[in-house]
């Protein structure tokens, strides 16, 4: 097994309750949360959960299933999740109302580029070490 998928629904639910988070204060410290263009034009409470958590769980148990047969996997899948949701934050800057908005994107989208890196990379880490251990 490549790593414990158990660390990426941690990881998952860590990201949605630190972006809820965020994203309360910054209706609290007056961002609109509206966008000019893109998918939807306002950003909700439910958008939060679905683009946070979905994501990770679902791409986190694919990683899983193909880093089962291919432990490499999960260091490419890493770093890729993590360029993905990085190149997405920079997306936000162009489409964000006013710039509470596109600060509190970006800042959603590093907390969850940061919850994916440390929940494939600690795993990886771990299996990485067991496996080094069982060859001794």
């Amino acid at each position: 097994m490549p790593f414990n998928f158990a660390q990426v629904v941690i990881a998952a639910f860590g990201a949605m309750g630190i972006s809820t988070l965020a994203y309360f204060v910054a209706r609290v410290i007056g961002a609109s949360m509206e966008y000019s263009g893109g998918l939807f034009r306002n950003l909700d409470f439910i958008h939060i959960v679905r683009f946070t958590a979905l994501p990770i769980l679902i791409l986190g148990f694919l990683t899983f299933l193909i880093g089962r047969a291919k432990p490499g996997f999960c260091r490419i899948a890493q770093w890729v999740g993590v360029a993905a949701v990085l190149t997405s934050a920079v997306v936000q800057w162009f489409f964000a109302e006013d710039w509470g908005t596109a600060l509190t994107l970006a800042i959603m989208h590093l907390v969850v580029a940061a919850s994916w890196y440390i929940a494939v990379n600690y795993s990886n880490r771990k299996f990485n070490e067991i496996a080094a251990l069982e060859n001794l």
